[in-house]
């Protein structure tokens, strides 16, 4: 009689098997809804003057039985090696879909920047490559958000820089994303050198009651103006926490007190 340990380990890699095989019909399918969150500039003088400075694409597979969530499709694929893929195909049927969706629109969307996510090691794949030649979108309206949850010690500092450099030359500007999350965050800063930062909404949560972390963004917005880096405030859902980055000089700010994900038509 096989042990239950046994039993339960082929259970996982059953499991493990039956996930990376899904992929395989997800991209094939394009079994993933696109959605557009608004980023939205802030003006200090009024709390209520805001416009449209641009909007993050966000690809959200379509629910199955295989995954609980979003967030864990993504962790999944990223631990089995296929962050570049997934990257690239998500990235190019977002573009595609919001291209096709500018057909009844205004010529307002035409100056909006499109943030879109991507992990720093996607950069250096020819699968990247292959997608630079086929992008209808004016690179200088993209925005790609590199997340500092990922390292930077797979590349040396010299490569990162070569790349970079690239792909602001191509017209492209850099975001880093959920800055406060990773372990690397004033390294990452250092070596990719953003047009953008985007602080996690975990420093942001309710921070007009907690004076450390005041005092703390009082300081890196300090850096970031005198660098000439614009700020972006993710995950506002309070008019307090709207108040505390204007008066720090936030120049934009994303998250559900503005405006929610929204499906692309």
């Amino acid at each position: 009689m096989v042990p239950i340990f046994f039993r339960k380990l082929q259970m996982q890699n059953d499991l493990c098997q039956m996930r990376l095989g899904y992929l395989d019909i997800a991209l094939e399918r394009q079994l993933f809804d696109t959605y557009q969150q608004a980023i939205v500039a802030l003006d200090g003088k009024d709390a209520s003057v805001t416009f449209p400075h641009g909007v993050e694409l966000l690809n959200r597979p379509i629910k199955s039985k295989n995954f609980e969530n979003t967030e864990q499709f993504y962790s999944f694929f990223a631990a089995h090696g296929k962050s570049m893929l997934v990257d690239v195909f998500t990235a190019e049927l977002g573009l595609l879909r919001w291209q096709k969706s500018l057909t009844n629109a205004g010529p307002a969307h035409d100056k909006k920047k499109i943030f879109v996510n991507v992990h720093l090691s996607t950069l250096f794949s020819p699968e990247w490559e292959q997608l630079l030649g086929k992008l209808s979108t004016n690179p200088s309206q993209i925005v790609l958000e590199i997340s500092e949850r990922e390292g930077l010690n797979t590349y040396s500092k010299a490569e990162v820089y070569q790349m970079i450099s690239r792909i602001k030359t191509m017209g492209f500007q850099i975001a880093v994303d959920d800055l406060g999350m990773g372990y690397s965050g004033l390294y990452t800063l250092s070596v990719v050198q953003p047009d953008y930062v985007k602080i996690d909404r975990q420093l942001v949560y309710k921070i007009d009651e907690d004076a450390y972390r005041q005092h703390m963004m009082h300081a890196l917005m300090e850096y970031w103006l005198k660098e000439k880096v614009s700020v972006i405030v993710e995950g506002i859902e309070r008019q307090e926490e709207v108040n505390f980055f204007q008066q720090c000089g936030a120049q934009f700010a994303q998250g559900y007190w503005f405006h929610r994900p929204e499906p692309v038509q």
